[in-house]
Parts: structure tokens; sequence; C-alpha cells
């Protein structure tokens, strides 16, 4: 005799019946159509080969004896099935996620990105590796995280990469020594992020190209350090654009001098094993979002509106 399968849907439908005592109260419970409701049932009888349901002038009368036998099995099958999605389900939302990203989004960007996805998984547990995005990429590509964002200059679209955000990358001065930076032996001074930063490595490489020599005065791995040693004509620095203001302006030669063209600055998300789960990409997505918001003046009344609106 063949292996006959019942569908869960079917034996859900066939209980509601039962239970609610006809199929218009049966679909309204399912949020089903009746006629859908009357064809699972349909179907469940010709798997069984067996009439499930009395029906008296078109109403439900119970389950006959062969519907009344399986109706206990329906319930436990059922029951058993809720369990283990529920549990399965309690699990991801109660695991963990290790995420990689660069240092200077952790003080603006990263505490509106935590309350926009904590909505989502109050109980999920992360693992925050912040520092230069060569180093986030590595760990990504050793298996050490399950989602990296990171800085990135490269041209075009990379296959499993998700764009963020791309905006043009700026020589930065600070405005009252835009025009004082080049030392007198001709070196241009330099303050740029740390050794591992992609911005760094764009701008070394573009002034090699061009010939121009430079020396770094100021090295850091904080936005808010290199901001301050910009401002304070510390150097000529890389900024993404939306990085200037606050006495920092673009500039486009110094001493004289043109400065060579840069790349465009880009930030990206990878996932581990090229496709995220559902909570690594709902954080990605938290991140997308909070890069095209203003800092909250508060982020208990941010995260009161978006439970209310989660709703």
């Amino acid at each position: 005799m063949p292996l006959r399968h019942l569908d869960l849907d079917a034996l859900r439908a066939f209980v509601a019946i039962v239970e609610q005592g006809g199929f218009s109260s049966a679909a309204e419970r399912l949020g089903r159509t009746q006629s859908a409701v009357s064809l699972q049932i349909k179907r469940l009888e010709q798997t069984l080969g067996q009439t499930l349901l009395h029906r008296v002038q078109g109403r439900v009368d119970g389950p006959t004896a062969e519907g009344g036998a399986l109706l206990a099995y329906a319930r436990q099958m059922l029951r058993l099935n809720d369990e283990a999605c529920a549990t399965l389900a309690r699990n991801a939302e109660a695991g963990s996620l290790r995420i990689g990203l660069p240092e200077e989004l952790m003080e603006h960007v990263f505490p509106t990105a935590m309350t926009l996805f904590r909505v989502r998984y109050p109980r999920l547990r992360l693992s925050v590796q912040a520092e230069a995005s060569l180093l986030v990429r590595a760990a990504l590509a050793e298996g050490r995280l399950d989602v990296a964002i990171y800085k990135d200059c490269a041209d075009g679209d990379q296959a499993g990469v998700e764009l963020l955000r791309d905006e043009p990358l700026c020589w930065v001065a600070g405005e009252a020594y835009r025009d004082t930076l080049l030392a007198d032996d001709g070196v241009l001074p330099l303050a740029l992020f740390g050794e591992n930063c992609v911005f760094r490595m764009a701008a070394t490489a573009a002034l090699a190209r061009a010939g121009i020599a430079w020396k770094i005065y100021y090295a850091g791995s904080s936005t808010t350090g290199l901001r301050h040693a910009l401002r304070h004509g510390l150097g000529l620095g890389v900024l993404p654009r939306g990085l200037l203001g606050d006495g920092l302006l673009a500039v486009n030669a110094c001493g004289g001098s043109a400065l060579p063209p840069l790349p465009r600055s880009r930030l990206v998300a990878a996932y581990a094993g090229g496709s995220g789960v559902p909570a690594a990409r709902c954080l990605v997505g938290a991140f997308a979002d909070s890069l095209h918001r203003p800092a909250p003046a508060s982020l208990h009344s941010l995260s009161a509106t978006l439970a209310t609106t989660a709703r």
C-alpha cells in the first residue's frame, strides 16, 4: 500500500471545522475563503479514501467515526508542528551574530542601528568587531564573522556585496589652513586614518601616481580625532563628502599644485557564505536606515516610536 502524506494545512482546516461547527466560521478563523477550505477537506478525504464529516442539508454535523479517529491524530500532529516551529524561532532569535564594521561607525550610526534592530531581535546576542575595513574583510573571509560592513573604493558592482552608501571621496583641509598646508620643503603633510584604512591607501596611491611627495603628521582610528586634526591644520586628509562641514572644506589644490583625483567612497555589506540569515539582513538594513537618519535626540523615544509602528 503506498504511503500517504497528510497535509498539515488541510488537517488544520479539518480541526477548525470540527471546533467551529462549520466551513464558514472555520474559514474566518483561518483567514481563508470558504471555497479554499472546502477544497482542502475534499483533497484530504480523497487522500484517505474516507468521509470525515457528517453533512446534513449543507451543514456540518460533527465528524464521522473515521473523522473522529483522525481528529486526535490531527491535533497531536499540529501541536508537535507548532511546538517545533516555535522552539526553532526562539532559538534563532536567542542565538548570536558576529558582525565586523569600521570603528568610525560606532559613534553615530551604531546606536541608532541597534535601536532599530532590537525592535525585531530583542534577545539575539551580538559580537562586534570594530576595526579597519581591511581587517574586517579579512575576518569575514576567514570565517570569523557572519556579516561585515566595510569601506571600499572599488569601481563597479561586486558579486555578493550589498551597497549601503556611495559618495565622492574628497581631499579635505581645515578652513583656516587650506592655503598654508604645504611645508617649506614642498612635502605635503597628511592627516589620515591608520595603515589598514582604504581611504589612506587610496590617497597615498593617488599621490604616488602624481609624483607628489608626502609625509604623515597624524594617524588615528577615530573620525572625531581626524576631524580635529584637520580642523587645526595638522595636514591634508581624505574624507567622504558627507563628513565635510564644521570647519572642513573640500580642496582641489595645495600650494598652487593640483591634487590628483580620488576614487569614490563606498560603504558595503557582505555575508558569510554569500547570503545572510534573516537576522544578519535585518541588521544590515538597520545600518542602512541609520546612515540616512539624523542622530536621535533620545534613543528611548525612537525605540518607543518604532515599537508602536511595528505592532
